[in-house]
């Protein structure tokens, strides 16, 4: 198969993107250090009504059951029902566009641009409409702010934070709406999970709900959420249906049992007791939990009861069944199941499931190259699923679908909000417009828009005035304009596999014998995204190439590729990792002798397993929090509570310690360290719990130990992810330093002329 690049569309110069908002219309910075709770002036907004021609009046037909065809992502159109055009080689991909005009090289971006803190993130509405919360630093911390969007001012909410746990402060890093005025709260410590608060909207009536908040468990066992939220009833009743994986409970953290969460006064009531096989709950419009599905190995089931005050019932005994049906969500307004299952190649298909005749329907969204809903969904962009269905607030009906092809999509079932896409596709053409939230009422929606070029913006559409205002940006001071674009690649893998990944290109210059950087993704069972990614674009902004490649184990393409990555670490995965680098040659991408590899976790893994097996193909490598010995990494999990139920999942993809130590040793770097000829850097945070220090120092020893010191970095106060702009910042220096001397200085930085 020839090497092929995927051309960006460019956006439509006839229309203008949305005014930028002056210096006195953004948000305070994390410098304001006034103690909570606060009030601040009201943030202005850009607002008012909007064109009839984006959002003409009406609200369309109420909900269609003809399946549509696929919608139109922000700035990459395709034609109905078809995947996106892949160019059969660069030169065209060249000549048709990609490169802009070029104009005089300019200082390179601070990297402290890249590092920052978001000023606004993970932004939700509330039940009403009538209030916008967020994350923004506060003292070098993340913290929960609620602003009222008419315009009273911001309140800074508080988990907690004058409580300090082993001399450190409490930070959020998640929330939820429960009500108008209650929200609850994840809280952390060292970047562990320490529990949940629920608080009021002004600030005022904390009230611990979980974890050492209510101290039910000590700080080894907080790493995992044990109360995850599945219900709210988004009315005066504060409300809320918990899952309990608490380690008290074996078993629990795979086989949860619910609770009704009374966030008002703390403590709760079981509603739902795990019959012993069921691994997720579904609750109707009322917070009834009705359907539990099971699961065993590959073994999967129903059960449904009509009330909760009726027995349950199985629907589906827990057998092995054709398409490997897995749960979406329950539709209560038409008292259906959501699920996928296996289309004809073998991609997971939105389908539904009748109670009543216990049979599945055929897809009504499905795609031949990419599941629709992978069986592993971790994709997100600042907190939000990109892989989600979308039910109505007012009956639990499905209004439509968040998905990810080779970039987000989404998908409607209600022509009333279908109409609402094309309208906000048409008002902000350079973005991929996503839905976050809908208020109860369903008359506001909260809006998320970016691009691979722009952190993105939050908006909110008044469907009554007939108004869109913007919100607050995520990253204020990144000017899209400078950034560089990700175009969509594929290449075949030495055994045929097709695999698809992501180039991005320095901005202004053309695809050709750049320096590269290749950054496999971590996990391994993630993939890679068309979103801003900070570190792909300061790697860019220094004037390098960055090749990612969504590798076999990537989830997202299917149960094949997904399966094939079994017991393949040391093995396929990196041979796909190799032949990505070489596809770039061959496609003149790459400069062959100024090629570096860089990650992350697994990434970092794969760094260092491909200096070691191609010694000559990168001129240097970096690996970050990267694991370097296997049964080293097993032997520190065999005791912590909290990868009991991780572990078998590590056993069965990545191998047995017990029966496979041997093939485990050989594909750990620590064994073939004086095969590592090339330049080394070794980032390691000193506060992660997931790849310990450990495994950086025993790198660090055989490379030593084999005469090839490397440069390394421990991070203090740095966990297992790239969170905290003081860490990050380290990180991020240290490595443009080191590339920056090892494989040279990439092409100046010339963005184009114009807008």
């Amino acid at each position: 198969m020839r090497p092929s690049l995927a051309r960006r569309p460019r956006p439509n110069p006839a229309r203008a993107p949305p005014p930028r908002r002056s210096r006195s219309q953004r948000r305070r910075t994390s410098r304001d250090r006034t103690p909570a709770p606060e009030r601040s002036e009201p943030i202005r907004r850009a607002s008012g009504s909007v064109c009839r021609r984006c959002f003409p009046a009406g609200r369309g037909l109420p909900f269609s059951r003809r399946p549509g065809v696929l919608e139109r992502r922000g700035n990459v159109p395709h034609s109905p029902m078809r995947t996106p055009k892949f160019w059969p080689c660069l030169a065209v991909a060249v000549s048709l566009g990609l490169a802009p005009i070029l104009a005089q090289a300019a200082p390179r971006l601070p990297i402290e641009d890249f590092a920052r803190e978001p000023e606004a993130a993970r932004a939700r509405l509330s039940p009403n409409g009538k209030y916008v919360a967020f994350l923004r630093p506060y003292v070098g911390r993340s913290m929960l702010f609620v602003d009222e969007i008419d315009g009273k001012g911001l309140v800074r909410l508080d988990p907690g934070e004058a409580q300090l746990v082993q001399g450190a402060p409490k930070e959020v890093v998640d929330f939820q709406w429960v009500s108008d005025r209650r929200l609850i709260i994840t809280t952390s410590v060292w970047g562990a999970i320490y529990g949940t608060v629920a608080v009021d909207r002004d600030g005022r009536r904390r009230v611990p709900i979980s974890g050492l908040e209510d101290e039910k468990m000590n700080l080894q066992e907080s790493r995992l959420y044990f109360y995850e939220t599945i219900a709210r009833n988004f009315s005066a009743d504060p409300m809320v249906l918990m899952l309990d994986r608490h380690e008290a409970t074996p078993g629990s953290f795979t086989r949860p049992d619910v609770y009704r969460i009374n966030t008002d006064v703390g403590g709760g009531a079981l509603v739902a007791k795990n019959p012993g096989e069921v691994a997720s709950w579904a609750a109707d419009a009322k917070g009834v939990v009705r359907v539990g599905f099971t699961s065993h190995g590959a073994l999967s089931g129903v059960i449904y009861r009509e009330a909760e005050d009726k027995p349950w019932t199985t629907l589906l005994p827990l057998e092995a069944r054709p398409g490997r049906m897995a749960p979406v969500g329950y539709d209560a307004a038409r008292n259906v199941l959501f699920v996928t299952s296996l289309n004809a190649t073998k991609r997971r298909a939105l389908c539904t499931f009748d109670l009543q005749t216990k049979t599945t329907s055929e897809p009504i969204l499905s795609d031949p190259e990419y599941d629709v809903l992978p069986r592993s969904s971790p994709t997100a962009i600042d907190g939000l699923r990109l892989h989600e269905a979308i039910f109505s607030p007012k009956d639990r009906s499905l209004l439509g679908l968040r998905y990810f092809t080779e970039a987000p999509r989404v998908k409607w079932f209600n022509r009333s909000f279908q109409e609402q896409q094309r309208g906000m596709d048409r008002a902000l053409p350079n973005t991929v417009n996503i839905p976050v939230d809908l208020s109860q009422d369903e008359k506001r929606m909260l809006w998320f828009a970016f691009s691979d070029q722009d952190p993105g913006t939050y908006y909110l559409f008044d469907f009554e005035k007939r108004s869109l205002t913007s919100i607050a940006a995520r990253m204020n001071w990144i000017k899209p304009a400078q950034m560089s674009p990700m175009l969509s690649v594929k290449y075949a893998a030495r055994d045929g596999l097709i695999v698809h990944g992501y180039l991005t290109v320095p901005v202004g210059h053309p695809p050709k014998n750049l320096p590269l950087v290749v950054l496999p993704h971590g996990g391994p069972w993630v993939r890679d995204v068309w979103v801003f990614d900070p570190l792909v674009q300061l790697l860019a902004s220094r004037g390098y190439a960055v090749l990612q490649m969504n590798y076999r184990g990537s989830v997202g393409y299917g149960e094949e590729l997904y399966d094939a990555a079994q017991k393949e670490i040391g093995g396929k995965i990196q041979d796909d990792i190799e032949d990505a680098a070489r596809w770039a040659v061959a496609a003149g991408v790459a400069d062959p002798k100024r090629m570096a590899i860089v990650g992350a976790s697994y990434g970092g893994y794969s760094a260092l397993f491909a200096l070691g097996k191609n010694p000559d193909l990168y001129r240097c490598g970096v690996s970050i929090a990267g694991v370097t010995d296997w049964m080293d990494i097993f032997g520190d999990r065999k005791h912590d509570s909290d990868y009991r139920a991780a572990n078998a999942h590590w056993r069965q993809q990545i191998g047995d310690p017990e029966t496979e130590a041997e093939r485990l040793r050989a594909v750990s770097p620590v064994s073939f360290a004086d095969k590592i000829l090339a330049p080394v850097l070794i980032i390691q945070g000193k506060d992660d719990r997931i790849v310990p220090p450990r495994q950086a120092r025993l790198m660090i020893d055989a490379l030593e130990k084999a005469g090839h010191p490397p440069e390394s970095l421990f991070v203090p106060n740095q966990g297992h992810s790239l969170a905290g702009s003081k860490g990050r910042l380290a990180i991020f220096q240290a490595l443009v330093a080191f590339l920056e001397k090892n494989l040279g200085p990439g092409v100046e930085f010339t963005p184009p002329q114009g807008k």
